[in-house]
Parts: C-alpha cells; sequence; structure tokens
C-alpha cells in the first residue's frame, strides 16, 4: 500500500478513536447547554472527577473493569445532581452569575483533586490486551475499536432515552418550553438537575475510556476538557449531532497534524478550528437557532 495512504489512514483510526472522546465530553456540554443556556465551565474537571472515581475502584480497588466503568457513572451522575443542587439558588439571577458559579465549582473540584490523589498522574492498565494488530501495513490497537464501540453505544441509548422513554421526553418537553412545563406542574428543577447528571455521566464515560490512554491526573481537566469544549463549539454549540461531528472531525485534525508535525498538532488544529468558525460561525451542523432537547 503507498505510504501515505498507509499514514492517512493510521490517522483517521486514531482520530476517530480520539474523536469520539471528544464527542462524549462535548455531548455533555452541549446537553446542558441546550436544556439550560449555560455553558458548565466545571465540565472539564466533571471528567476529570468522573476518570479518578473510575480508577480509584479499578486500580486501587482491583474492582472488574466493567463494574467501575458503571460506578464511575453512576457517582458522577450524583456529582452532576449536586452541582445543580449549588446552583439553583442562582437560576433565578443573570445567567451570567450561573457561569461563574460553574467556574467555581470547578476550581474546587480541580483543587479537591490535587488534595485527595495528588498532583502527580495514575497509570491505568488496559483491561484488555491491546497488542497491535496489522493489517496491510496498518496498525489497529484493539483498545482504540472498545473505545469507539462504547461511544457510539452510549450516544445510540442516549437518543433512545431522549426520544422513547417518558423522562426523556418530559426533559425535552421541559427544555423547549420551560414557562409552559412550569405552568403544567412539572419539576422543571428536577430536569435541569437529571441533565447536569446525564452530562456529567457521559463525561465520567469519557474519562473512564481515555484512562488506559492517557495517566489519569488533575491536568486532564485541560487537556481533554477543552479539546470536547472546542469540539463542541465547532461543531456547532448546543447542537447534539454537532458535538459527535465536532469531536469526530476535531480528533481526525489533530491526528493528521500530529503525523506531520506532533509537537503543533494541538495548536494547529485549533488554528484550523479558529479558522472554520470564522467562515462559518454557527460550526459544522450549522444550527443559527438551537433547538432545545
Amino acid at each position: 500500500m503507498n505510504p501515505h495512504v498507509t499514514i492517512l489512514l493510521q490517522s483517521l483510526i486514531g482520530g476517530i478513536g480520539m474523536g469520539s472522546i471528544y464527542a462524549l465530553v462535548a455531548l455533555g456540554y452541549s446537553m446542558v447547554y441546550r436544556s439550560m443556556g449555560l455553558v458548565n465551565f466545571a465540565h472539564g474537571n466533571i471528567f476529570m472527577v468522573g476518570a479518578y472515581i473510575g480508577t480509584v475502584f479499578y486500580v486501587s480497588m482491583h474492582t472488574n473493569f466493567v463494574l467501575a466503568f458503571a460506578l464511575a457513572l453512576l457517582l458522577t451522575a450524583g456529582l452532576g445532581m449536586i452541582v445543580q443542587k449549588i446552583l439553583r439558588p442562582l437560576e433565578k439571577m443573570d445567567l451570567i452569575y450561573m457561569m461563574l458559579g460553574t467556574l467555581g465549582i470547578g476550581i474546587v473540584l480541580q483543587n479537591l483533586s490535587i488534595i485527595i490523589w495528588g498532583p502527580d498522574g495514575i497509570a491505568v492498565p488496559f483491561p484488555i490486551n491491546n497488542t497491535p494488530w496489522m493489517v496491510k501495513g496498518i496498525s489497529i490497537a484493539p483498545y482504540t475499536l472498545v473505545i469507539v464501540g462504547v461511544a457510539a453505544l452510549i450516544v445510540i441509548a442516549l437518543q433512545l432515552f431522549l426520544n422513547r422513554t417518558k423522562i426523556g421526553l418530559a426533559m425535552r418537553a421541559s427544555a423547549q418550553e420551560r414557562d409552559m412545563s412550569l405552568a403544567l406542574g412539572m419539576n422543571v428543577g428536577l430536569m435541569n438537575g437529571l441533565t447536569l447528571a446525564i452530562g456529567s455521566a457521559l463525561a465520567a464515560c469519557a474519562g473512564m475510556l481515555v484512562g488506559p490512554v492517557f495517566y489519569v491526573s488533575p491536568d486532564m481537566s485541560t487537556s481533554v476538557g477543552i479539546n470536547g469544549f472546542a469540539a463542541a463549539i465547532l461543531g456547532g454549540f448546543g447542537s447534539m449531532p454537532g458535538a459527535i461531528v465536532g469531536g469526530l472531525v476535531f480528533g481526525i485534525l489533530e491526528q493528521l497534524v500530529a503525523t506531520q508535525v506532533s509537537a503543533w498538532s494541538e495548536v494547529i488544529a485549533f488554528v484550523i478550528f479558529v479558522v472554520v468558525l470564522i467562515f462559518k460561525p454557527s460550526g459544522i451542523v450549522g444550527e443559527r437557532v438551537v433547538d432545545k432537547l
């Protein structure tokens, strides 16, 4: 096979794997924004906390990876509910106060993580044999396929939940017509709490999946967390399909650049990201007016 084609395919596979992580993080940002109109600046820190929680069960307590994964999602979803309770007194004030509130919560989570787990990272072993497969000169890490497969299942399950269950439909109704929902006696605060819980669980899912690839450390909230935020904007902030597309595009861009100039991969990826937004400010999917859930 032509070496250039091999490098391109290799980058695409790696990019889809990392892009799946960014897409999960971006989905959390977008869900909260669609439901509450809020940019949750603590989301990257929640992603990091979710990764740590799963790592504690999997590495420190030697729990099965799948069980540690499920526990991380549940406990991080609970953290999302707590965040909503903390922010609730600010809901009747200007939105900027809630955004500042999420910024403060993020700083608290970051510092608590350093106090509890230390500033150094924790190495997480792969839950499966990750010896690469060679297919026509292309190296494929089995764990990359696990990341893509689990992320796809999570996205499908989320869509089914929002479109086929009473709670999911109630969340969508609450997000679309908040005043009408309040008039009908719907508990909008609970719906917002559920949205933050699901968004946090998505972040924990991304954190658990990426843990064996990177060290789980306090710094991952800025690296993967910010890239996930950028992916949400690239796809169209508040758009759920946009979050998925943005995550995959950002991941592939990053990998393609890394094969040429690895030290500048993130810088150049962000430059391309800015150029795209200059010509299409609403993002790739292009929702100028964000529909609610």
